[in-house]
């Protein structure tokens, strides 16, 4: 059994502390002292002296043992360390006069995480690490039980275009969790827009407990007028002292987030687990008298809330992300995941290791998912898409998942393009050579493919012919034995030979819809063409791209089509219905990314701001 203490009230509003060995009475003035000496000297701070910590945790330690040595009998009795802090009546206690009230609200503001006994903080020992959890909301309803498949993550980053936000490496924290996951791989969703309402539809669009965990990473704040009232539209009002998260709005700008906006985005219908990996999502605000993100997120209905404490190095939270998906994925309890990311948070030296908090409620949330060997475990479709996007040596010529960065506008536009509600049939994506117009049509791949799994992925990247196209899709969907059939009928022409095939792989028994990648487009552009600027296409390559188009739109089709291309006039393409994207230059916070990875590889001394010139957001020729 895990250790659990109680901090109660009665009657006469003085505070108690139970335990399995009896309860005593605690002085509201300790209390309170204690409150504010912590904030005095932990949440005012951007870093620690380990003194200090040492000190705090060492208070703590002694004041929860007491002269009765509860906390060392417990440690030396438990067979679970884990320290359960039952917050549930002080947290909920209505009625109190202000000061009781900021005391009963201040005990989840208590550091526990420090806990010390002397002879080290008791979540750095190795062999029995101790986690203090908050319970701060009873609930007795059932939860799903263990799942025998992979791990469910819906991730979503945050990352808007203004400049008194700064930008944090997302992308980073993203590859991290798959490359931690790579030989117990979860299902990674990604919510692309950074946006509530499109994080709303998508939770939509999934059946109820689909997803196990919600990731939401980028900038906490706690919300004042004085210092946020100018992220605030004049429509809205905020009280002081709320927790937000920043999150985008449709075009990308800021938007401030509550627990209640959030709530209305899962209707009640959280994932298990919530991960909110920004800056203050753990802190309960005001000097400990309004409940944090975490703690309110709970309140509200999920299960299990992580949140850091105070402002957190965007490497400390990228490597508790990692530690924490790669334990959870592996059939490990939610709180041995939290544990092994304390422990790798100090095995890597992190000096804000101690800011992680977890809050829950009272149910019994342990493992979400079964390790990757257990018997007629479900499998995980995973067929990435980099390896089809070859140069002319044959050569993957595309960023891979842990390669790509930036490109979150385009990104976002496509992604929309591409949805199944979307107006469009696809998109076409063009801009100079080296800008990555290929790496962005593999990263939708890995979108779409991501958020629907039945679909199937082609890509062509020689010049357009109606032999090799046909070839092609009959060869993806050869094990339909009609589907080569309909591609090869000599009496339909080729407009309608595509829309029986469309609507034939997206018939109910197969559902198996298409995502058509036509890549370096312009090799259907005669030289000559490019020479004139007229850049007229092939006869033959427009005949085809104007039937694929056609067959889509007339079809009313699920499947999509993405066509990369150097160049671009719309006078030159077939009617169409795609959404049509123009590259440009990296922005400067993208290209700094790109050029910290590179650096590491770098062993001689370099002009950095020479290479960075010369490459002119370009990231090809930036590597």
């Amino acid at each position: 059994m895990p250790l659990t203490f109680t901090f109660a009230l009665t009657q006469q509003q003085t505070f108690e502390l139970r335990c399995d060995y009896g309860s005593r009475s605690l002085n509201q003035a300790e209390l309170s002292k204690l409150i504010d000496e912590c904030e005095q000297n932990y949440y005012s701070h951007e870093s620690d002296r380990p003194s200090l910590l040492l000190q705090i945790g060492r208070q703590l330690y002694q004041w929860i043992d007491g002269k009765q040595g509860w906390l060392r009998r417990a440690l030396d009795e438990a067979e679970e360390q884990t320290i359960y802090l039952d917050l549930i009546q002080t947290s909920e206690a209505q009625g109190l006069n202000p000061e009781t009230q900021r005391v009963a609200l201040g005990l989840a503001h208590l550091p526990w995480e420090l806990l010390h006994d002397g002879t080290g903080f008791l979540l750095e020992l190795q062999d029995i690490a101790v986690l203090p959890v908050r319970s701060v909301q009873q609930r007795n309803t059932n939860v799903a039980g263990v799942q025998n498949r992979p791990l469910r993550l819906l991730f979503m980053a945050t990352s808007p275009e203004d400049p008194r936000v700064s930008v944090l490496d997302y992308e980073r924290e993203e590859t991290n969790i798959l490359q931690a996951t790579k030989d117990q791989p979860l299902a990674l969703i990604v919510e692309e827009s950074g946006s509530v309402q499109e994080l709303t539809n998508l939770v939509k669009s999934y059946e109820e407990d689909y997803f196990d965990v919600f990731h939401l990473t980028g900038h906490g704040i706690i919300y004042t007028q004085e210092d946020f009232g100018g992220l605030l539209p004049k429509s809205r009002k905020i009280k002081d002292y709320t927790p937000c998260f920043i999150t985008e709005d449709e075009v990308g700008k800021v938007q401030l987030t509550t627990v209640e906006d959030l709530a209305k985005a899962f209707r009640g219908r959280f994932p298990q687990v919530i991960f909110l990996s920004g800056c203050h999502t753990g802190q309960v605000a005001n000097r400990g008298t309004v409940p944090s993100m975490a703690q309110a997120l709970v309140k509200m209905g999920a299960g299990v809330v992580l949140g850091w404490a105070r402002p957190v190095y965007d490497r400390t939270g990228i490597i508790a992300a990692q530690a924490f998906y790669q334990a959870l994925a592996t059939g490990e309890t939610v709180e041995g995941a939290v544990k092994a990311a304390q422990q790798e948070m100090i095995a890597q030296k992190c000096s804000d290791w101690h800011l992680l908090r977890i809050y829950r409620d009272t149910r019994q949330i342990e493992q979400l998912v079964t390790p990757l060997r257990t018997k007629k475990r479900e499998k995980l479709k995973s067929t990435q898409p980099e390896s089809e996007f070859l140069d002319e040596n044959n050569i993957v010529k595309v960023a891979s998942r842990s390669e790509f960065v930036g490109r979150r506008r385009p990104l976002q536009r496509c992604l929309q393009a591409l949805r199944e509600t979307s107006d469009n049939i696809g998109v076409f994506i063009a801009g100079m050579g080296g800008l990555g117009k290929s790496s962005l049509a593999a990263r939708l791949c890995t979108r779409v493919e991501a958020q629907r799994q039945n679909f199937e992925r082609v890509v062509l990247i020689e010049p357009l012919d109606e032999v090799g196209l046909l070839n092609k899709l009959s060869r993806k969907f050869e094990r339909f034995a009609d589907v080569p059939a309909l591609l090869n009928e000599p009496k339909v022409s080729l407009k309608g030979r595509l829309q029986n095939f469309f609507e034939r792989i997206e018939a109910e028994e197969i559902d198996s819809p298409l995502l058509l990648v036509l890549d370096d487009f312009e090799q259907n552009i005669p030289k000559a063409n490019i020479e004139d600027n007229s850049l007229r296409m092939t006869t033959e390559a427009y005949r085809i791209l104007e039937a694929i188009c056609a067959a889509l739109e007339e079809n009313g089709a699920e499947s999509r089509l993405i066509v990369t291309c150097r160049y671009l006039k719309e006078d030159t393409l077939p009617p169409h219905q795609l959404h049509l994207e123009s590259l440009a230059a990296m922005n400067s916070a993208d290209v700094d990314k790109i050029y910290r990875e590179l650096d590491k590889e770098v062993k001689q001394q370099v002009d950095e701001q020479r290479i960075i010139k010369i490459a002119d957001g370009n990231p090809r020729l930036l590597r």
